[in-house]
């Protein structure tokens, strides 16, 4: 290796170095600093405080050892300003006991990391200093790893707001073909009666139903995609009152069912949004119904324990039940544990009910087993 090559290996190594200033009127002091720690960092040194505040404003400092007892300006008047310009250079400030008050001071005001008494050993002032390097370091890479965690958070918006508006684009332009299937099965049947029996009927038959199930995907992939990104204002939700609207919303499906849907107990008021809370209870109790072969199906509503700070209620069905392994799964967006033929639906339900409670700031759990019916717990913030 050449000696062009060497020194241009040293200059490298030295420019990763970490840099210490130290800052004492005895030039003395200042060179057994600078010798004692010439092989792990590079050091700055100067006799005067304004002397050393030029050379923060010249170079990246790590930490600053400066003594207190100084001309013209104190340590402690020192790092006041270092503080203010310079607040990432980690400060130590050397002080012998009769300057006690003014090291309470510094400590008080934040203006320093550690301290040094006089007169030091090289042993002890090497711990000192290699803490403070060690302390800037986890502040370098705290900011350095926020800087990337932000940057990633923006890419992750820009992304999310490009995936919600593909979304929406393609769930429109797939609602308009959609609609004109409907319409023109409404046609054939109307106007051609001839196929409303045999083969040709089934034909009709399975493309509506193919298509209005295309259209309740669509529908259930925009709420959830709603629930997903859309902040709401939270207020007081009185869930006695949701749960009266759930039942009359459901009257159609409880009275063909011949549901008994009863709430056992005085439900709790909740911070949150009434219209998700009701979608919640409303997929809840709707699918207490669906999945549920006694006749007829019982659903109680009902207030549950809940963790410090949270309260819960419950949803009980006497329905078929689920499958310790599924327990998980079931929560999953567009998650069947059936065929369409065995029961109707997307399977997206429970997954928004699981997304409204998290955007709530709460969760849901169930208890269950195969043939003996389900209970979900969810648990809430309550009303402050």
């Amino acid at each position: 290796m050449s000696r062009e090559e060497r020194a241009a290996r040293r200059e490298r190594r030295s420019s990763r170095k970490k840099t210490l200033l130290v800052i004492d009127d005895e030039e003395q002091t200042v060179r057994a600093v600078r010798h004692l720690f010439r092989r792990q960092y590079k050091v700055l040194g100067a006799t005067r405080a304004a002397d050393g505040l030029a050379l923060l404003d010249a170079h990246t400092v790590s930490v600053i050892l400066c003594d207190q007892r100084m001309p013209g300006m104190s340590g402690a008047e020192f790092f006041e300003q270092v503080r203010a310009k310079h607040p990432d250079a980690v400060r130590i400030l050397i002080t012998a006991y009769s300057d006690i008050q003014a090291l309470v001071r510094s400590v008080n005001r934040g203006q320093i990391f550690g301290y040094l008494a006089k007169p030091w050993n090289p042993e002890e002032l090497e711990q000192v200093v290699d803490s403070a390097m060690a302390h800037r370091q986890l502040l370098d890479d705290k900011r350095r790893m926020t800087a990337e965690l932000a940057e990633k958070n923006d890419a992750l918006r820009r992304v999310n707001a490009e995936l919600r508006a593909f979304t929406h684009v393609v769930a429109h332009d797939l609602k308009e073909p959609l609609r004109t299937i409907s319409a023109y099965v409404d046609f054939l049947e109307t106007d051609y009666p001839e196929l409303a029996s045999g083969e040709p009927a089934a034909y009709v038959r399975s493309i509506d139903r193919c298509a209005r199930h295309m259209h309740a995907l669509i529908n259930d992939l925009l709420q959830f995609a709603e629930l997903e990104h859309k902040q709401t204002e939270r207020a007081p939700v009185d869930l006695n009152l949701i749960a009266r609207q759930t039942q009359d919303l459901l009257s159609g499906s409880i009275g063909d069912s011949g549901a008994v849907v009863t709430v056992r107990d005085a439900l709790p008021t909740v911070l949150g949004n009434p219209s998700r809370l009701l979608l919640l209870l409303q997929n809840l109790v709707s699918n207490g119904i669906k999945f549920n072969q006694s006749r007829p199906p019982h659903i109680d509503i009902g207030a549950a324990e809940a963790p410090p700070g949270k309260v819960a209620i419950y949803v009980k069905d006497d329905g078929i039940g689920i499958p310790a392994e599924y327990q998980q799964q079931i929560f999953d967006i567009f998650e069947r544990l059936h065929a369409r033929s065995e029961y109707p639906g997307t399977g997206a339900g429970l997954a928004i009910v699981q997304r409204i409670a998290e955007s709530h700031g709460g969760s849901i759990r169930v208890e269950s087993a195969e043939g003996a019916g389900s209970t979900f717990v969810i648990t809430l913030e309550p009303a402050p």
